[in-house]
């Protein structure tokens, strides 16, 4: 591997893994392979130990953070935040939707992606316009 590629690091704003009651087992046991991180340019998704994929989505593309709760997650202090892929044009993921399930503290993560998001639209001077 070339070594710049080896010290790559990025502003990430928010790390975190699934916290549901297996994850955490797993976690525990050093088995919690999927890690979600919001940086200031990207939502980046990380799973697998064999074959590991990261899937990466630009904050610019993203709209419309949701945060739900169930009842399991809001007594484990959990919940699940979901945001829709808008790649502004005609491609096999618009309107898809990227989730991060069994985050902790999921209002206050869906506060800080949307944040990011409008930060990142306004440093790259989009301007979106409704289809009527």
């Amino acid at each position: 591997m070339h070594e710049s590629l080896k010290n790559v690091e990025f502003e990430v704003l928010w790390e975190g893994k699934p916290s549901g009651l297996w994850q955490r087992f797993l976690t525990m046991i050093h088995l919690n392979f999927t890690t979600y991180q919001i940086t200031k340019d990207e939502l980046i998704t990380t799973t697998g130990f064999f074959r590991k994929k990261t899937n990466t989505v630009e904050l610019y593309m993203l709209k419309d953070p949701d945060s739900t709760e169930s009842l399991y997650q809001r007594i484990l202090g959990i919940g699940t935040i979901s945001v829709v892929v808008d790649t502004h044009g005609t491609t096999e993921r618009q309107g898809t939707k990227v989730w991060l399930r069994n985050v902790t503290e999921p209002a206050k993560v869906r506060k800080l992606l949307r944040d990011a998001i409008e930060a990142d639209v306004m440093e790259r001077k989009i301007t979106y316009f409704d289809k009527i």
